[in-house]
C-alpha cells in the first residue's frame, strides 16, 4: 500500500515536470521553427537573386554588344537596318520591346515607331544618373507593368536624332518565371522592389496583397497590423543591405517576411509566406522532439517509474522505426529529385548545389559546358521521341567520357554540364574537349536510323580561372558559344547566345555575375 502511494506521488510529480517541460520546450521549438523556416526562405531567395543578377547582366551584355555596332555603322541607314535585325531575337528572349533613348525622352523603336515618352522616364533614370546599365520599370496606362534594361552608348544619329541609350522592355508577366514558385511549393510570393518599396518585379501573389500594388511596405502599414518598431527596423535594414526577417497579420492571417539585398541599384528581394504553410511543413519535427523529451525524461524518472520507462522504450523504438522508414524514403525522394527523369544523368537542381559545395569547400575542379549541335532537325525530321532516344544515347556517351569520381548532368533540353574534379590545366582541357566532341560526333543508330549530331564544348576551371563559380559557369558558357561560332553552329553572330528566356533561367538558376 505504502508502495502504491510512493508511486501514485512519484508519478503526479513526474506529471508535473511533464507539463511544465513540455510549455517551455514548445515555446522554444516554436522560436526554432521562426527561425529556421525564415532562413530557409532567405537561402531560397538568395537563389532567386542570383537568377536575377545573371539575367541582368546578359541583358545588358548583350545589349552592349549591340550598341557597339551602332557605334560603328557609318550611316543612319545602316543603323536603323542593324536595329531591325537585332529586333529578330524578340521571339528568342521574349522582351516587349528593343528600343533606343535620349535624354530629352525622344524614343525610337524597332518597328520604326518614333516619339516622345516622358512618362516612362523613370525607368532610365538611374542609368543617365551613374552613366552604368541599369534596370528599371515603369507603369503603362492600361496599368501594366514593364521592366527595362537599359545600356548607355556614344551618341550616335538615326534618322536626324541623336540617341545615348538602347534598351529592351518585358512585360512583367514574362518576367514571372524567374522569381515565382521557389519556396514551399508555390506557395509563397516574391518582390523585388527598391529600398523604399517601390516593385520593380513582382509574381502573381498567393497572398491575399492586391496585385497592383506599387509600394509593398507603404502597402503593408497602411493595411495590415504589422509591429510598428519591428516595421521600423526592416526599413532600416534594407536601407542599410541587411537581412532579415519580420511577421505580419493581414486579412487574419500570419504572414512570414524575408527580404535580402540584391546587390546592385539599392535593390531588395523580399519573399512572402503564410505562417500556416510553414508550421505544417514543421510538424514532424515537432511531433519527433516531443516524443524525445518524454524518452528523457523517462530515463531520468527509470527508478521510480519503472512501468513509465517500459512505456518510453516502447514509444522511442516505434518512433526510431518510423524516423528509419521517413529517412529512407527522404533519401529515395532526394535521389529522385536530383536525376533527370529521361537521361538518368544528375539534374540542374543537383548542379547548382553541386557548384555552390565546391565553392563553400574550394575543392577545384574543371567546368564543361556542352550544347548539341543540329539535334532540332532530329525532332523536326523523326519527331520527339526520336529526339530523346538521341538524348539517352548521348547521356550514355557522356558517362563514358568521365570517371567514376566525376559528375555528369543534364541542365537543359539539349544542354549538358560536366564537373571534372581535381587540379587541372588548360591543355588538359582542351584535349579533353576534343575527345568529347569526337565521342559525340560518331553516328548513332537508333530505331533502325542513323543519326549524326556535333556539339559544342567550352570549358572553365576552378580556381585557376576564378575563384567565384558564378564567374567560371560565364566562362564555360561564353567559351562555349565561341566554339558554337568558330563551327559554324551558331545561328546568329550579332547575339553572343541564341536561346529561349526559359533555358536561360534554367542554366544560370544557381549562379549570376554582379554588374
Amino acid at each position: 500500500m505504502q508502495r502504491s502511494k510512493e508511486r501514485t506521488v512519484w508519478s503526479i510529480l513526474l506529471a508535473v515536470i511533464l507539463v511544465v517541460s513540455l510549455g517551455g520546450y514548445l515555446v522554444y521549438v516554436q522560436r526554432q521553427f521562426y527561425d529556421e523556416s525564415t532562413q530557409n526562405l532567405l537561402e531560397t531567395y538568395e537563389q532567386v537573386d542570383k537568377t536575377f543578377t545573371m539575367f541582368a547582366q546578359r541583358n545588358w551584355n548583350v545589349l552592349g554588344e549591340w550598341g557597339k555596332t551602332l557605334e560603328r555603322d557609318e550611316t543612319s541607314a545602316e543603323r536603323y537596318k542593324n536595329l531591325q535585325i537585332f529586333n529578330e531575337e524578340k521571339d528568342t528572349w521574349q522582351y516587349s520591346g528593343l528600343y533606343l533613348f535620349n535624354e530629352d525622352c525622344v524614343y525610337l523603336n524597332a518597328n520604326g515607331e518614333h516619339g516622345t515618352a516622358k512618362h516612362i522616364w523613370g525607368a532610365f533614370e538611374e542609368m543617365y544618373a551613374t552613366g552604368e546599365p541599369s534596370v528599371g520599370s515603369y507603369t503603362m496606362k492600361n496599368g501594366e507593368r514593364r521592366v527595362v534594361f537599359a545600356v548607355p552608348i556614344s551618341p550616335v544619329d538615326v534618322n536626324g536624332d541623336t540617341y545615348t541609350c538602347i534598351a529592351v522592355s518585358y512585360d512583367n508577366e514574362t518576367l514571372e518565371e524567374m522569381i515565382g514558385g521557389h519556396a514551399y511549393n508555390g506557395q509563397s510570393d516574391c518582390y523585388i522592389v527598391y529600398s523604399g518599396g517601390r516593385v520593380l518585379l513582382s509574381e502573381e501573389p498567393k497572398s491575399e496583397i492586391e496585385t497592383r500594388m506599387t509600394n509593398l511596405f507603404d502597402f503593408l502599414e497602411e493595411n495590415a497590423w504589422v509591429d510598428q518598431r519591428r516595421f521600423a527596423d526592416v526599413r532600416e535594414h534594407v536601407q542599410e543591405g541587411v537581412s532579415g526577417s519580420a511577421e505580419y497579420y493581414y486579412e487574419s492571417k500570419s504572414y512570414y517576411l524575408v527580404y535580402r539585398s540584391v546587390g546592385f541599384q539599392d535593390l531588395i528581394i523580399v519573399g512572402i509566406v503564410d505562417r500556416s504553410v510553414v508550421d505544417a511543413g514543421m510538424q514532424k519535427i515537432q511531433t519527433a522532439t516531443i516524443l524525445l523529451l518524454f524518452v528523457m525524461l523517462g530515463t531520468i524518472t527509470f527508478t521510480l517509474a519503472r512501468f513509465i520507462k517500459l512505456n518510453a522504450q516502447q514509444e522511442v523504438a516505434e518512433k526510431e522505426t518510423a524516423l528509419r522508414a521517413e529517412e529512407s524514403e527522404r533519401r529515395k525522394m532526394e535521389g529522385l529529385a536530383n536525376t533527370d527523369g529521361l537521361t538518368g544523368l544528375f539534374n540542374e537542381r543537383c548542379f547548382n548545389r553541386t557548384l555552390k559545395e565546391k565553392e563553400e569547400k574550394e575543392q577545384p575542379f574543371a567546368l564543361f559546358y556542352l550544347d548539341l549541335d543540329k539535334f532540332k532537325p532530329v525532332n523536326d525530321t523523326y519527331g520527339h521521341d526520336m529526339g530523346d532516344l538521341l538524348l539517352k544515347a548521348v547521356a550514355d556517351r557522356l558517362r563514358g567520357c568521365i570517371q567514376s569520381t566525376d559528375l555528369a548532368f543534364r541542365i537543359g533540353g539539349d544542354e549538358f554540364a560536366l564537373i571534372v574534379n581535381g587540379t587541372l590545366d588548360d591543355a588538359w582541357c582542351e584535349e579533353q574537349v576534343e575527345k568529347i566532341k569526337s565521342v559525340i560526333r560518331q553516328p548513332y543508330v537508333l530505331a533502325q536510323k542513323t543519326i549524326e549530331v556535333g556539339t559544342s564544348c567550352g570549358f572553365a576551371v576552378y580556381p585557376a580561372d576564378s575563384a567565384d563559380v558564378r564567374t567560371i559557369r560565364i566562362l564555360a558558357d561564353h567559351r562555349m558559344y565561341q566554339d558554337k561560332e568558330k563551327t559554324g553552329a551558331a545561328v546568329c553572330k550579332a547575339l553572343p547566345e541564341k536561346r529561349s528566356i526559359q533555358s536561360d533561367f534554367r542554366k544560370f538558376s544557381a549562379g549570376s555575375g554582379r554588374p
